[in-house]
């Protein structure tokens, strides 16, 4: 087993030595010069799409980076050994080092025109989140207190109402519509009795909450 193991390495570090003097011999039968427009013109290239598209497209613009710092680096390596090729060891470095700092430059154009991931909050509506402040706090203890004003229940199902009908002409899901339609009779409800209780004020809050959290799938 032994002779057998050592035989088979022995065949594959001959056949790869080979298998690199072909493809060393083909790319240098290849004009240096065409070498190098091929390599600086493909990452230009890929440069100039992705900046593109990061400003064109909000879904691009907020996805992350990274990739292109790992072609970068995969360039930088592939530059080095295209350099060797002609050049000394000492101006091939400077080359590459130089090629390098540039991509790292272009990487943070790219991530200067592109938003912070972390920072992405919730899709939600200024003048619904205004004027339902109770929406977004955490259950706080019931205590008793007379039912809310009408007016202040007015404005907040009339923002309510008006969402929920943007909402129902997106391309929503088989049970996100049917939760919507729902949503929007108890609305009605709330709407034409004017003065909640305590209770409804509850179940108000609920479909303001179950409102917001369709807003941000939908992006309304």
């Amino acid at each position: 087993m032994r002779m057998f193991a050592k035989f088979l390495g022995y065949n594959l570090t001959v056949m790869f030595s080979e298998f690199a003097n072909k493809i060393y011999s083909l790319i240098a039968k290849i004009p240096f010069d065409a070498l190098v427009w091929a390599v600086w013109g493909s990452y230009a290239a890929i440069f100039l799409i992705c900046f593109a598209l990061t400003l064109k497209s909000k879904r691009i613009k907020c996805v992350s980076k990274r990739p292109f710092l790992c072609l970068t680096n995969a360039y930088t390596a592939v530059n080095l050994a295209l350099f060797l090729l002609k050049c000394e060891l000492a101006q091939t470095v400077l080359i590459s080092a130089l090629f390098w700092v540039i991509g790292y430059i272009l990487y943070g154009a790219l991530c200067a025109a592109s938003c912070d991931s972390r920072k992405i909050k919730r899709v939600e509506s200024p003048a619904l989140a205004a004027a339902l402040p109770q929406a977004a706090m955490p259950t706080q203890p019931k205590i008793a207190h007379p039912e809310v004003h009408a007016a202040k229940n007015s404005v907040r199902l009339e923002h309510a109402v008006s969402v929920t009908d943007k909402l129902l002409s997106k391309n929503l899901g088989k049970s996100d519509r049917q939760e919507l339609e729902k949503l929007k009779n108890t609305l009605a409800v709330l709407q034409i009795k004017g003065s909640l209780s305590p209770a409804e004020s509850d179940i108000l809050n609920e479909n303001f909450n179950t409102l917001l959290k369709l807003m941000a799938k939908y992006n309304v």
